[in-house]
């Protein structure tokens, strides 16, 4: 059983399926938040990393595809995609905002006789985006916190390992020698 390796498209797929393949937030403009520099700065800031957006080019120097380099492993891809989730309910909940600051919302249900007219309220659904991206800040943080205490690795080593000798041994080539 042989398995293909985790790519970018397969990355920027599974996040565009899972908003919902919104018409307005394409694969394109996924990968360009995704390969965007500024974006993969944060995601180094926030787990001490160092990772880049690659341009893959063949012989003559023509661009076959991208990627970020190096590979991300598994929890870093998650992590990220905390990020992006994260983001992308900000930026819907200050868009949202802003729309129903420049259009006006001054009903929602407007009746007469037996029909009536529900109009969406743009502040309500604001607010949705906003609480879902406080629950998406959440997930990235408590993802972040365990990520740097279980890939934590010390600066250094203070004691008798240091040495790299312990005393025993050094007693034992200082019997040798007399």
């Amino acid at each position: 059983m042989s398995t293909k390796p985790y790519t970018l498209s397969y990355f920027v797929n599974n996040i565009y399926n899972e908003l919902g393949e919104p018409s307005d937030y394409s694969p394109q403009k996924i990968t360009s938040w995704i390969l965007d520099n500024a974006n993969l700065g944060k995601l180094n800031n926030l787990i001490g990393t160092c990772f880049a957006g690659v341009a893959y080019t063949n012989d003559c120097g023509n661009v076959t595809g991208y990627g970020i380099e190096p590979a991300m492993r598994n929890d870093q891809l998650g992590i990220y995609k905390m990020l992006f989730d994260y983001e992308y309910f900000k930026n819907e909940a200050r868009n949202m905002a802003k729309s129903s600051a420049t259009i006006g919302n001054d009903w929602t249900n407007l009746s007469e006789g037996d029909s009536s007219i529900t109009k969406i309220n743009k502040n309500e659904i604001s607010k949705n985006f906003r609480a879902l991206s406080r629950d998406a800040k959440e997930d990235l943080d408590k993802a972040i916190k365990l990520y740097l205490k279980y890939n934590a690795i010390p600066d250094q080593v203070v004691g008798d390992d240091t040495e790299g000798i312990s005393y025993y041994i050094v007693q034992d080539y200082q019997r040798t020698l007399n």
